[in-house]
């Protein structure tokens, strides 16, 4: 089945998704073992990329871009252009835990604050199963450890990487040496 046309708002493509088929979407790329960019927008982040070149750029390129403010769901909708739903990141996130208990797959966390990242993990192992926890590391670091912590994520196995680093560090990377991976370990 072929994925609806994208919507283009204030220059951003945005899939005109729903929750459902949003997870659909990244379930299929699991089973298929491919790699997917996954980012969401909301007012904020579309008034960013008005004026930073490298955030718009990360952005567009993205497998699938969702609409994760409501406000961005009306100005489509009143621009013509309607979006089905808000598809929100932290809810998103709730689908993303569920569809990896039911597939067995693993997660990986990256973001936050050290207690912060560690509670999650721990609420997510108690509601679902300490087996989906491929890993996790606090968001605060050094740029020259973005390649250490890549080779982590890698190595961890995981089929589902979640980021909660703010805008547009989340987005945007800046490799610490000339060679960056992808999280199959392939060399870019």
């Amino acid at each position: 089945m072929k994925p609806p046309r994208r919507v283009t708002l204030l220059g951003c493509p945005i899939d005109p998704l729903t929750m459902e088929e949003t997870v659909n979407r990244i379930d299929l790329a699991i089973q298929r073992g491919q790699c997917l960019q996954h980012v969401v927008v909301n007012a904020a982040k579309l008034v960013h990329l008005q004026n930073d070149p490298e955030l718009r750029a990360s952005v567009v390129v993205s497998d699938l871009i969702n609409a994760d403010g409501q406000a961005v769901v009306w100005a489509a909708r009143f621009l013509g252009k309607p979006l089905p739903e808000r598809v929100a990141g932290i809810d998103l996130m709730g689908g993303f835990i569920r569809l990896a208990h039911e597939k067995q797959c693993r997660v990986f966390f990256f973001g936050a604050r050290e207690e912060v990242v560690r509670k999650v993990v721990e609420i997510y192992s108690k509601a679902f199963s300490p087996a989906i926890i491929a890993g996790y590391r606090n968001g605060y670091y050094q740029m020259e450890e973005e390649l250490a912590i890549a080779t982590e994520i890698h190595d961890s196995g995981a089929q589902i990487l979640f980021i909660a680093i703010s805008s547009p560090t989340k987005e945007i990377c800046h490799p610490s040496d000339s060679q960056s991976f992808d999280l199959r370990g392939r060399r870019e």
